[in-house]
């Protein structure tokens, strides 16, 4: 196994025997996602593994090298307790099927706490409708849970609205502003 970005046993510590009123159908779990497929933390190998094949089923990711791929993911990796990415990985070709992200926002206000942000969310076109995107959300929550975050925000297009309703996400009517470079 190459270099993971976190400990898996993060992964492995959650406690999956409350779904939140999440079902399964077919049941799947973090342990069982699926046949051939397993839940783990992004390595530092996956450039190699189609994470980014994935990505771009999500967004506009240019053309990074491998080089840039293993500066950031050392960036993120020395960043202790700020970045968790989980992809789901097909066992049989070794390649990402899925990702979604976790980052960890330390604050100064509510006694020094914490807030997690989810982002990328995506499921390779292959592999859609083996509800990977909801345990993937499900997976990250709980993780956030577990990090002590007070707070667990995402921000999503309109028309994705409803699946986030489904985690407990609520539309508060804040404006979400955006400045791009």
């Amino acid at each position: 196994m190459s270099n993971p970005l976190f400990n898996a046993s993060l992964l492995e510590s959650l406690d999956f025997s409350d779904s939140e009123g999440i079902h399964f159908n077919p049941t799947i779990t973090l342990k069982n996602p699926g046949n051939a497929l397993t839940i783990r933390p992004l390595q530092r190998d996956d450039y190699d593994h189609g994470y980014y094949e994935v990505l771009r089923q999500l967004t506009t990711v240019g053309e990074p090298s491998l080089e840039d791929f293993q500066t950031r993911f050392d960036e993120m990796l020395a960043c202790d307790g700020t970045y968790y990415v989980i992809v789901v990985e097909d066992t049989n070709t070794k390649q990402v099927v899925a990702s979604c992200s976790l980052v960890i926002e330390k604050k100064f206000i509510r006694q020094c706490t914490k807030r997690g942000r989810i982002e990328d969310v995506v499921v390779d076109g292959s592999c859609r409708g083996k509800q990977l995107g909801k345990l993937l959300v499900l997976t990250a929550k709980k993780l956030a849970r577990k990090l002590e975050c007070y707070k667990l925000t995402l921000e999503c297009e309109k028309d994705k609205i409803p699946f986030y309703e489904k985690f407990g996400f609520r539309n508060n009517e804040c404006f979400y502003m955006v400045q791009r470079f």
